[in-house]
C-alpha cells in the first residue's frame, strides 16, 4: 500500500483539496479511485505508468485505475472548471499572463485516439506521437494549469470508423491548434479569468485568426512569430530580418529577466511600431530579441499592445511564454504527465485533469509554506 509520508498537516490539506470534488463524482467508488489515483502520481514512483501505480497503491492490477479513467461516470471537464477555479484562488490572474503551448506524447501503435506522425516537441522531431493543447496562467508567485485539449488531426476526421474505436465523440470536428487555443480562451474568459495578456509561440503567433480573436476580446497579445514575415514600418514594406539590422544601436536595450542553469541570461530587445499584414491598416508593435553575438539571430515578437506601452512591458510577458515550459517539466518529472496508459478521447482528458489535480494541490501547499516562513520571519 502507498506509503503517505507527508506531513500531518499536508495530509489533512490533501483530503480537505479533494473534497472540494466530492460532487463532482456521484458515485463514492469513483470518488475514491479518484482519490487514490491523484495521490499515486503524487507518491515517489519513477514511472506512474498503470502497472506502477498499481503496484505502489497496493492494488492486484491497474483494471480499477483503467476503469476510472477509460469507463467511470465522471465529466472531466466539470472537474477541469472547478479547478481552474482553484488556481484563480491561488494566483493573481489580473496581474498574470495567459500562456499557450503546447506538448507532444510519443505513442505506439495507431489506435490511440489522436496519435499520429507529427512534429513532437518533446523531442524536436516528427515521430508517432499524441499532441496536446494547454493554457496555463503565470505569474510572478506560480504557474498553474487552466485547460487541455487532445490535438486531433485531419486523417483522424476522415475516418469515422476509427473514431468510433477511441471513443471520440461524434460532435469533435477538426480544428487547427490556434483554433483549440481559440476555443479554451473563450472558456476561460468566460468563467472570469481577467488576465489581459496572452502568449505564445510562433505556431499560435503565426495565426491571423488568433490574434483577431484576442484582439476582439479586448485582450492584448504578444506572440512570437516566423522571421519569414514582412511588414511595413514607414512606408517600407520589408523582411522582418531587414528591420531588425536596421535598428540604430541606440534602439536596443540590453535586459537580464531570465535566469539559466549558467546564470543571469542577457539579451539585447528593441520594439518599434509596424503594419504587419498587407490588408491591415493599424500600426502594432514589433517586438525583437538577439542574443549577445557578433552575428545574433532575431526573435520577433508582434503585439496588439497600446502604443504607450513600455519595451519592459512587452519583454516581460514574452517572456512568460518560457514559464510553461517548467510548469511541463514538474508535470512529467514529478506527476507522470507522460505516462499514461490510455487509448480513448475521455481516457486521455481525464488522465491530464487529474494530474492537473496533482499539480493545483502542490501548488496550494508551496503558498502555503512561503506564507508560514513569512509570517515566522515578520515575527
Amino acid at each position: 500500500m502507498i506509503e503517505w509520508t507527508l506531513p500531518e498537516s499536508w495530509q489533512i490539506s490533501f483530503e480537505e483539496f479533494m473534497s472540494e470534488y466530492d460532487d463532482c463524482f456521484l458515485r463514492s467508488e469513483t470518488r475514491e479511485k479518484a482519490k487514490l489515483y491523484v495521490r499515486g502520481i503524487l507518491a515517489d514512483v519513477e514511472r506512474k505508468n498503470g502497472w506502477q501505480l498499481a503496484e505502489t497503491l497496493g492494488l492486484a492490477d491497474p483494471h480499477p485505475l483503467q476503469r476510472l479513467l477509460n469507463e467511470a461516470k465522471w465529466d472531466a471537464n466539470q472537474v477541469q472548471q472547478q479547478q481552474r477555479q482553484q488556481v484563480l484562488s491561488e494566483l493573481d490572474d489580473e496581474a498574470g499572463v495567459v500562456v499557450i503551448d503546447e506538448s507532444g506524447y510519443p505513442k505506439k501503435g495507431k489506435a490511440s485516439a489522436g496519435v499520429a506522425a507529427q512534429y513532437c516537441g518533446r523531442n524536436g522531431k516528427v515521430e508517432t506521437c499524441q499532441v496536446g493543447v494547454y493554457l496555463t496562467l503565470a505569474t510572478r508567485t506560480g504557474t498553474g494549469f487552466l485547460d487541455r485539449r487532445l490535438y486531433l488531426p485531419q486523417s483522424w476526421c476522415e475516418d469515422a470508423a476509427r473514431c468510433q474505436q477511441a471513443h471520440i465523440p461524434q460532435d469533435v470536428q477538426f480544428q487547427t491548434k490556434p483554433q483549440l487555443a481559440q476555443q479554451m480562451l473563450a472558456q476561460v474568459w468566460a468563467e472570469g479569468v481577467t488576465s489581459r495578456y496572452v502568449t505564445g509561440d510562433t505556431l499560435y503567433g503565426n495565426s491571423p485568426g488568433l490574434r483577431q480573436f484576442i484582439a476582439d476580446a479586448h485582450r492584448i497579445y504578444v506572440l512570437a512569430i516566423g522571421s519569414h514575415h514582412q511588414a511595413t514600418i514607414a512606408g517600407n514594406r520589408q523582411p522582418l530580418p531587414a528591420i531588425a539590422t536596421t535598428m540604430a544601436d541606440t534602439k536596443w536595450e540590453q535586459m537580464a529577466l531570465t535566469l539559466a542553469e549558467n546564470g543571469v541570461v542577457w539579451y539585447d530587445w528593441c520594439a518599434c511600431r509596424v503594419i504587419l499584414g498587407k490588408e491591415d491598416t493599424q500600426e502594432q508593435w514589433l517586438l525583437i530579441r538577439r542574443p549577445l553575438d557578433e552575428n545574433p539571430p532575431y526573435d520577433f515578437f508582434i503585439s496588439n499592445a497600446p502604443v504607450e506601452t513600455p519595451l519592459t512591458e512587452l519583454v516581460a510577458v514574452a517572456l512568460m511564454r518560457h514559464e510553461i515550459e517548467q510548469v511541463f517539466e514538474e508535470a512529467k518529472g514529478q506527476l507522470g504527465l507522460a505516462d499514461y496508459e490510455v487509448r480513448t478521447w475521455h481516457g486521455w482528458h481525464r488522465h491530464m485533469t487529474l494530474c492537473f489535480l496533482a499539480h493545483t494541490w502542490l501548488m496550494t501547499i508551496s503558498h502555503l509554506e512561503r506564507e508560514k516562513k513569512y509570517i515566522s520571519r515578520a515575527g
